[in-house]
C-alpha cells in the first residue's frame, strides 16, 4: 500500500467507476458459487434448529454440530467483511466517496470486522479437531467433555480476537491507493488503516495462522494415527461415514490458512507484493465457505432423504456427529 493519503485528491474525488473492468468481473464472480452456498447453509441451520434445538436428537453429537454451524455463520460475515474492505474497494465503485472522507472511526470498523472473522475462522478449525479426538480417546467421557469444551471454549473464541484488535480501538480509518504495477492499477484501491500504538495487525495475523495451522495438524495427525489401529475394530459403514465427512471438511478448513499468510509473508517481506497477494485471500475464504457447507450437506447422513409414498423426507440415522 502507499504512504499517500487520496483524502482530497481531485484525482480520486473525479474518478467515473467503470463496470466492464477486469476488477468488478473478480469482485462478481464468485457469486456464481456463493449463492447456491448460501441457500445449503440456510438448509443446515434449518435441520440444526429442528433436531438440535427443537427437537433434541440424542443420537447426533449436537456439540460438533454447533461448532460446524457457528463455523459457517462467522466464515460467511468474513466474506462480507472482505468483500467490503477487499473486493468491493477495488472495483473503483467507492473511490469517489472514500476520497470525500477524512481518516474516522467508522471506517475503521470496516477492518476492524475483517481482522475478527479472521481470528475466529482460525479458531473453530482447531475446535472441531479436538472435538473429534474426543470420541476415540476418550469414549466413556464423550458428553462430559465435549460439553465442557464448548460451553467454555466458544465464549473464547469471541473474546480472543480482542486481544490482538485493542490496538484498533484508538487507531482511525483512511483510504490509501493500492500498489503495483499491473494494468488496471488505477481503478483498483484498498481501504488502508492507521493502527493505534504503532502496532501492526500482519503480525499478529501471521503469528497466530502459522500457530493455529501447526495445531491443526499435530490434532489431525494423531487423530490419523488413532484412526488406523481401529480401521480393524470399526465394523460401522455409517460411522465411517460420519468419520469421513468431519475429515473432508476439517481438509476443506486448511485453504484461508495458506491464503491468508501468504498474504501476510508477502506484506510484510514487501507492501507492493501484497497488492496481488491480497487478491486471492478471499478465494481461500470462499473456499473453506463452500467447501465445508456442500461436504457437510452431501456426506452426513441427516441430510439424506429417501421417499415414501413419493414424499421426500428427512433420514435421521444414527451416527457419531
Amino acid at each position: 500500500m502507499d504512504d499517500t493519503m487520496i483524502n482530497g485528491d481531485p484525482r480520486y474525488l473525479n474518478y467515473k467507476f467503470d463496470f466492464f473492468t477486469i476488477p468488478v468481473l473478480t469482485a462478481c464472480l464468485p457469486a456464481i458459487w456463493l449463492s447456491p452456498t448460501i441457500v445449503i447453509v440456510i438448509k443446515i441451520i434449518k435441520v440444526y434448529i429442528h433436531h438440535l434445538v427443537k427437537k433434541r436428537e440424542e443420537r447426533i453429537n449436537h456439540h460438533v454440530f454447533t461448532v460446524i454451524v457457528l463455523h459457517l455463520i462467522l466464515s460467511f460475515c468474513y466474506l462480507l467483511a472482505d468483500f467490503i474492505s477487499i473486493r468491493m474497494p477495488a472495483t473503483g465503485l467507492i473511490t469517489a466517496w472514500c476520497a470525500s472522507l477524512q481518516p474516522n472511526h467508522g471506517l475503521k470498523l470496516l477492518f476492524m470486522m475483517s481482522a475478527y472473522f479472521n481470528y475466529t475462522a482460525m479458531l473453530f478449525p482447531f475446535m472441531l479437531s479436538i472435538l473429534r479426538l474426543i470420541p476415540v480417546y476418550y469414549p466413556f467421557k464423550l458428553e462430559e467433555l465435549c460439553a465442557r469444551i464448548v460451553r467454555f471454549g466458544v465464549p473464547i473464541i469471541f473474546l480472543y480476537p480482542f486481544c490482538f484488535c485493542f490496538a484498533l480501538f484508538p487507531a482511525l480509518g483512511d483510504c490509501r491507493q493500492l500498489l503495483g504495477t499491473y494494468q488496471f492499477r488505477r481503478n483498483i484501491f484498498l481501504l488502508h488503516w492507521v493502527l493505534g500504538f504503532g502496532i501492526h495487525q500482519s503480525r499478529g495475523l501471521l503469528s497466530n495462522s502459522i500457530f493455529w495451522l501447526c495445531a491443526c495438524t499435530i490434532a489431525n495427525f494423531l487423530l490419523y494415527r488413532k484412526f488406523r489401529k481401529m480401521r480393524r475394530e470399526r465394523e460401522s459403514a455409517q460411522i465411517r461415514k460420519a468419520e469421513l465427512c468431519l475429515t473432508l471438511i476439517t481438509i476443506s478448513m486448511f485453504p484461508s490458512y495458506f491464503t491468508n499468510i501468504g498474504f501476510l509473508i508477502a506484506y510484510l517481506i514487501d507492501r507492493s507484493y501484497s497488492a496481488y497477494a491480497i487478491a486471492l485471500r478471499p478465494f481461500g475464504s470462499d473456499c473453506e465457505f463452500c467447501f465445508v457447507a456442500w461436504i457437510f450437506y452431501l456426506t452426513h447422513p441427516i441430510f439424506f432423504k429417501k421417499r415414501t409414498s413419493g414424499v421426500p423426507k428427512e433420514e435421521t440415522r444414527a451416527t457419531t456427529l
